[in-house]
């Protein structure tokens, strides 16, 4: 899955529970032109971004179709520079009819940022005119 700012790619088959995902925030991205000029960082917005773009990226491969109800815990704990290496991390369990996903970003093998997506199922456009 690739967008003009930034680029996610599946490393291994995910098996079970467990997603693993690499990601990268282009140098020439937008969001590094504000943020801060001098002294470019990605703002967390965009991480969650990234990790949101994995979750529906592979619920969409099960054929599944999912809206993000949610944002828990979220913890950053160190910047993220153009161009870095992302590993993003996502473990997921149903709950009370719904999907979540506990994620770690890491970049040079340290924890950038850790948090819970929520998310809840939708129904497939198929079932949605019976």
């Amino acid at each position: 899955m690739d967008e003009a700012w930034h680029s996610i790619s599946y490393k291994e088959e995910p098996s079970g529970s467990e997603i693993l995902v690499e990601a990268r925030a282009e140098t020439g991205s937008p969001w590094f032109s504000g943020h801060f000029p001098d002294d470019p960082i990605l703002p967390g917005i965009a991480l969650l971004s990234m990790v949101t773009d994995a979750i529906t990226h592979h619920e969409s491969e099960k054929g599944k179709k999912i809206r993000i109800a949610g944002i828990r815990r979220v913890r950053f704990r160190l910047p993220v520079r153009p161009d870095e290496l992302l590993k993003i991390s996502l473990s997921s369990s149903h709950q009370d009819g719904g999907l979540s996903y506990h994620f770690d970003v890491a970049v040079k093998g340290e924890t950038a940022c850790t948090g819970i997506i929520v998310a809840e199922l939708l129904q497939k456009e198929s079932e949605s005119h019976d």
